[in-house]
């Protein structure tokens, strides 16, 4: 019985280290600047196509713009969004990593985030100048617009 409970006890505590250890590794952004939200609910189902473009809901979504400042040397931390971002480089350069692979993206030049790439890092190449990006989110309703992820193991 003895034997049992140190068992179970030992068990518990290696689960809650893990547990722990998972939550610490997650990478938060630094240098990161969000500013100027702005966010409204599209009711759906909704399905457009045209000009060679679709574009379908299958119930509401909230679409937010956003504007977000990286500081020299800042970084987006790594992360996973649901639904899709269309982002803009508005100012600087910004290197993006999805998995182990990176580009690197100048002003002009946009790129599109979905909940279906492995986890990203967003990051300013500068450690000079600030890098600026305009970004557009469509996520389902209600749904939380960023989750951290921990760094993949290259």
């Amino acid at each position: 019985m003895k034997t049992s409970r140190y068992f179970f006890a030992a068990l518990l505590a290696i689960m809650t280290l893990g547990a722990v250890t998972t939550a610490v590794s997650a990478t938060p952004p630094s240098g990161q600047n969000p500013s100027g939200l702005a966010v409204g609910r599209l009711d759906g189902p909704l399905e457009i196509n045209i000009d060679r473009i679709k574009f379908q809901t299958k119930g509401d979504t909230d679409i937010a713009m956003f504007t977000v400042t990286y500081d020299p040397g800042g970084f987006s931390g790594w992360h996973k969004h649901p639904g899709i971002l269309f982002v803009v480089v508005k100012a600087g350069v910004v290197t993006r990593t999805l998995d182990c692979m990176s580009r690197t993206y100048h002003v002009g030049d946009s790129f599109v985030e979905s909940d279906k790439q492995p986890s990203g890092e967003v990051r300013n190449a500068s450690a000079t100048d600030p890098a600026v990006l305009s970004v557009t989110q469509v996520v389902p309703h209600d749904s939380p617009r960023r989750t951290d992820t921990n760094p993949p193991t290259c």
